[in-house]
């Protein structure tokens, strides 16, 4: 490994894999939640200094989504980093964060659909090997209000048939 590397990317290590998605978008209301299904891999890159992300799902209106993310750990200032681009923002989103106990956090600004700058959170919790999950919320009238959430569960990469 890199010896710039530092010890905060080993707890990203769980991360690394294939996954399935089941995302469950919230649309303003806790009542009328609408889920999509899709799929991950989480790789390292550039020498194992970042977490590369590449997703495939399906976006808020029902198309395909493509996604491209970035999670790296910088030593130096002690915090989390990263990037997100994807096929439902015009934008490439940047973001810092935190460790709080087993939650990694995340937090940057990302504009709404009429180009206000909103302020998102998200929280990375990693439930086991083969799970994890990320909840995303933004901030409205100076409350968290949850927009959606994504389990990730390991792919079954086991081909062979019984």
């Amino acid at each position: 490994m890199n010896e710039l590397r530092s010890s905060g990317l080993a707890r990203l290590e769980p991360l690394i894999g294939l996954w399935d998605t089941q995302t469950t978008r919230l649309r303003g209301s806790p009542n009328r939640p609408v889920e999509a299904e899709g799929s991950v891999e989480k790789s390292w890159t550039l020498g194992g200094l970042y977490l590369r992300e590449d997703l495939a799902g399906v976006g808020a209106n029902g198309e395909p989504l493509l996604g491209l993310g970035f999670l790296g750990h910088d030593a130096v200032r002690g915090r989390y980093q990263g990037a997100w681009l994807s096929t439902g923002a015009t934008g490439l989103i940047h973001f810092h964060g935190w460790l709080e106990g087993d939650a990694l956090v995340l937090q940057g600004e990302e504009p709404d659909a009429q180009g206000i700058t909103r302020l998102f959170r998200a929280v990375l919790v990693i439930e086991g090997p083969d799970r994890h999950t990320l909840t995303q919320s933004f901030l409205v009238r100076h409350r968290w209000v949850e927009a959606f959430r994504i389990v990730y569960t390991r792919a079954d990469t086991d081909t062979e048939t019984s």
